[in-house]
């Protein structure tokens, strides 16, 4: 009879594969042409293994100009204050205390400002970005003054505008709010139901909630230190309606007593972000001065007369809103930091920690193809993204805009920051099961970026319903004759040759945007509306930009690859071919039911994932440690070379 240490020897065994089986090609099974393996060249030898400069690399995904360079070091060298210093063990009232703190440090430090907002749009993105590394709730408190309250004013407002707030918003003086979102209006910003109903005998606008659904409803410093909002109301004269427009509606007095006729709660304890105090907040008849309007858009005169250049209402409110999208970039950018900082942290622990294997000799956890298969994609993803992310960061500050600019922004900005917000949440996921139970500890900062990152994906735009913005442009191109219908390579089997693979992603956008105006046309033509024959073809839509969004990413990956030094090449060829046939075998059912690539060109893509995971075993390390992430943003102890120093009994992290 099989003793109990046989038997527990047998299911370690079949647990753990000898060690050559892990370092062996896995794709040796099959049926990879001879050409192919000579393309994965997946024999692991010193000979094989890619070599590249780190630092290189690092610069090259930084992208960032010598003064945007300059600018980081300062605020990295001002983040070494001890109040930046991990701190997670608080209650939500200490949280938003040092929080605030935070924030004052780095406004006295004229680190952030609307100024600098205005004038180099590009350096204060990268600076938020940074701040989000250190405290995502920092990052969404700041945000909400200078990114939305203060670019409401900058950019919907006029020079009296300018004059009267501008300084007390850089200085804090005027903490403010954004008072868009409702209780019962989220996506909908012109269906909120504030209303602002101009006085002319007294020349002001009356604030009111007309009811419960009207609450101004998760407004960030709101609950505590906010003064004056940015409110969307629905403005009335003389009973008529001129659609939304926005108001400065004081919200508390300057010594922190809520205003007259102003109503205020606490949203309460949440999942994330307890630094942020955001709140609901009621207008009770409040009256503001005729001022107070942002007025760059759309005017009233003393007399009551309504002024704008934009008649129809529609256009008038997608004027107002065209400003505010830099949320969606920073979001986008931020995002694909944090992937980036969770990867770094993850894959090094994979790299250190040993677990099944010969005594005093066991195995990575990085040799094993499960472990693999969960990061090296998210690697390469991350990589892909970010020449995508650059571009739109770029479109954003570029300083004089062409309508096709701001076309252009309005639809990377809502398909990246859908994408890259889904594509985080998941790499958090996979990078916290990937660390055990070191993934659950706060120390280790992955899981504490889940819960304070998992907003991103529904404010400033739920993910699907940006998608669909992106989507009805794809249509529009076409319907208007400005988009090329591409069709399905069915000739070569080289899916490592670019034009292969961006021809792949061209065909599977264009079918999809073919189906969904088929479909669209045909609801018409039965007699529906065209918002019900949209509303059936709303998983074709979201595909749709999902699929505008890997093309034009695979695109600004393969620009950045050309624009790359000898050295970079093929580390960042290796990525594009990961990305490539992970993002084809994720949506593989579709690109064979619909004919897009052949079924034996299917299962070769498959697996090759297996093979270029190998490919990449023995550069993932060195590959992470190029991301341009400071170093002194990650402390988690399972980050460092010899983690089990780290857990050292008489080691105290006083976080």
């Amino acid at each position: 009879m099989e003793s109990y240490e046989e038997r527990v020897r047998n299911i370690v065994n079949h647990l753990t594969p000898p060690r050559e089986v892990l370092m062996n090609d896995c794709s040796s099974s099959s049926s990879s042409s001879s050409s192919e393996q000579e393309i994965l060249n997946i024999n692991n030898t010193s000979s094989s293994t890619l070599t590249w400069n780190k630092q290189e690399l690092y610069e090259y995904l930084e992208a960032a100009p010598p003064h945007i360079k300059e600018a980081k070091k300062k605020l990295q060298e001002l983040l070494k204050d001890p109040i930046f210093a991990p701190k997670y063990n608080m209650n939500v009232q200490e949280w938003r205390e040092l929080t605030l703190q935070r924030a004052l440090v780095v406004i006295k430090a004229g680190a952030i400002s609307l100024t600098e907002f205005n004038r180099d749009p590009m350096k204060y993105l990268i600076s938020m970005e940074m701040l989000n590394l250190v405290d995502p709730s920092l990052s969404v408190k700041l945000g909400v003054h200078f990114s939305l309250f203060g670019n409401a004013v900058l950019n919907l407002g006029t020079e009296k505008h300018h004059i009267k707030y501008i300084k007390d918003i850089d200085s804090w003086k005027l903490p403010g709010c954004f008072g868009m979102t409702e209780l019962g209006h989220g996506s909908n910003v012109q269906g909120v139901e504030t209303t602002a109903t101009y006085d002319k005998t007294t020349q002001e606008f009356i604030i009111n909630t007309p009811s419960e659904s009207a609450q101004k409803f998760w407004i960030g410093n709101a609950a505590c230190h906010g003064q004056a909002c940015s409110v969307f109301a629905q403005l009335y004269i003389d009973n008529v309606h001129y659609g939304v427009h926005v108001f400065v509606v004081p919200i508390r007095n300057a010594d922190g007593t809520i205003a007259e006729n102003v109503r205020i709660m606490d949203n309460g304890h949440k999942l994330g972000l307890q630094g942020v105090d955001n709140g609901r907040i009621w207008f009770d008849n409040k009256r503001i001065p005729r001022d107070n309007l942002l007025n760059k858009f759309g005017d009233v005169e003393k007399n009551g007369t309504y002024v704008s250049s934009i008649p129809s209402k529609s256009k008038r409110f997608g004027s107002m809103v065209a400003p505010l999208v830099g949320g969606r970039v920073l979001i986008a950018a931020s995002a694909l930091n944090i992937s980036k900082m969770a990867l770094m942290i993850a894959t090094r622990y994979a790299y250190s920690r040993r677990q099944f294997g010969p005594k005093g000799n066991e195995i990575r956890i990085i040799e094993y193809l499960t472990h693999q298969r969960r990061l090296f994609p998210m690697i390469a993803t991350s990589v892909a993204l970010s020449f995508a992310v650059e571009k739109l960061k770029r479109i954003y500050c570029e300083p004089n805009k062409t309508s096709q600019n701001v076309k252009d922004l309005h639809v990377w900005s809502s398909g990246l920051k859908a994408v890259v917000s889904w594509t985080k949440t998941n790499i958090l996921q996979l990078t916290r099961e990937c660390c055990g139970g070191q993934g659950f500890s706060s120390f280790n900062q992955i899981a504490l970026f889940k819960s304070d990152l998992e907003i991103d994906m529904t404010y400033e735009g739920d993910n699907h319903v940006l998608l669909q913005q992106v989507a009805r442009n794809v249509l529009v191109e076409l319907q208007k004759g400005r988009y090329t219908l591409t069709s399905p390579n069915l000739e070569s089997t080289n899916f490592f040759d670019y034009e292969f693979q961006i021809q792949a992603l061209k065909w599977r956008e264009s079918d999809l945007v073919s189906t969904l105006s088929s479909r669209i046309v045909s609801q018409l033509d039965q007699g529906h509306s065209l918002e019900q024959g949209w509303n059936t073809c709303l998983d074709i839509i979201t595909l749709l930009g999902k699929a505008f969004v890997d093309r034009i990413t695979l695109e600004e990956f393969q620009l950045g690859i050309k624009g790359a030094s000898s050295s970079l090449k093929p580390v960042l060829e290796l990525c594009r071919n990961l990305f490539f046939c992970w993002r084809v075998n994720e949506d593989l059912g579709y690109f064979v039911c619909n004919e897009g690539i052949t079924s034996p060109t299917a299962g070769r893509i498959q697996n090759s994932i297996n093979a270029l995971c190998s490919k990449m075993l023995p550069i993932g390390l060195d590959l992470v440690n190029s991301f341009n992430i400071p170093e002194q943003f990650i402390h988690a102890p399972i980050s460092k070379s010899d983690y089990i120093q780290e857990f050292r009994y008489g080691l105290k992290r006083d976080y």
